[in-house]
């Protein structure tokens, strides 16, 4: 439905420099998404005596800012500004309500890596959104496992947020996975990465020390990875973060693993492993196992980024058919 209402609107992505499709795309898949969550959040609601709906207020309010604004930003194409600024109202609201705990709330630096947390990886997944099934899969694969990480807090309701944003994910995924009939859009990426981080805060929400905030930061770490990559390779190069690229560690990872399809699934793998490791360090509560994780993450992806630093991103001058050939390889006739 979502396809078809998006071409009778005109609501496509062209072919372009930027992109790797070779034909008009539906931008529409945001909206479908949305709409499969708030269904789905509306029937556990019902049927769930666990579910209360009046906790979770301020993130469905923040989620719906997030998701117009993205919209919004489809159609309009709006500043860099604005969306930052409606990225903040999002996470105010999330902030502001009964979701996030007191490690965040009563200290005014708790309130900045609050902020930060939320606009930060809000923003991950949208940089994410450059490739068929890329931000989709990963998106699932995180909410999966918050859903294990809520399920060991003793938090029923956050069991089925997660679940039902898992399940929007991965059914949209099966037209968005390569070659994609129909795109996110800004509406849906932004979406998704409010909620992961929304997911994120509501985890630790009744935890009462400040490492148990790592465990979240462990699941989430390979969108973290990807946009510190990327803004510390465009800050080198001279290049504004704000602009379009495909300079992205997928982008590089495609070209070592010879196409989308590959990609997609190392990076669900890769998602998976860091959310099972996340998992694991919520089962144990070990401070030292969590600290140690962290930093052994950290030089792992430090190698990883060194290794994708030595191939050259796709060329920005290049038709949609070159940029698929440069990151699939060339074509068997």
């Amino acid at each position: 439905m979502a396809r078809r209402l998006a071409v009778v609107t005109g609501w496509v992505a062209q072919p372009s420099a930027r992109g790797i499709h070779r034909q008009t795309t539906p931008l529409m898949g945001g909206v479908a998404i949305f709409a499969a969550f708030v269904l789905a959040s509306a029937v556990a609601a019902f049927l769930s005596p666990d579910f209360a709906f009046r906790r979770f207020l301020g993130y469905f309010a923040g989620a719906t800012v997030i998701f117009v604004m993205g919209v919004i930003d489809d159609r309009l194409d709006l500043s860099w500004f604005s969306k930052l600024l409606g990225q903040i109202v999002a996470a105010v609201l999330l902030l502001a309500s009964e979701n996030a705990g007191d490690i965040l709330l009563l200290t005014p630096v708790g309130l900045v890596l609050g902020l930060f947390w939320l606009v930060g990886l809000t923003n991950a997944m949208n940089f994410l959104d450059n490739m068929d099934g890329l931000c989709a899969g990963i998106a699932a694969t995180m909410a999966l496992a918050f859903a294990v990480l809520a399920l060991l807090a003793g938090q029923p309701g956050t069991v089925l947020i997660s679940l039902a944003l898992a399940g929007a994910a991965i059914g949209f995924l099966r037209f968005n996975f390569h070659p994609a009939s129909i795109f996110l859009g800004d509406g849906g990426s932004l979406f998704l990465g409010y909620s992961l981080a929304s997911l994120g805060v509501m985890i630790t929400r009744d935890l009462d020390f400040s490492w148990d905030l790592l465990v979240p930061v462990v699941a989430v770490s390979y969108p973290i990875f990807d946009i510190t990559f990327v803004s510390v390779t465009r800050y080198l190069r001279g290049q504004s973060l704000a602009e379009g690229g495909k300079d992205h560690t997928s982008h590089r990872l495609a070209r070592l693993l010879g196409g989308a399809r590959p990609t997609a699934f190392a990076t669900y793998l890769i998602c998976a492993a860091t959310g099972g490791l996340a998992i694991v360090l919520g089962l144990t509560g070990i401070p030292a196992l969590t600290i140690a994780a962290v930093g052994v993450l950290a030089v792992v992806f430090w190698g990883f980024g060194a290794r994708l630093c030595r191939l050259a991103p796709v060329p920005e001058r290049t038709s949609p058919a070159d940029a698929e050939a440069a990151v699939s390889g060339p074509r068997v006739p």
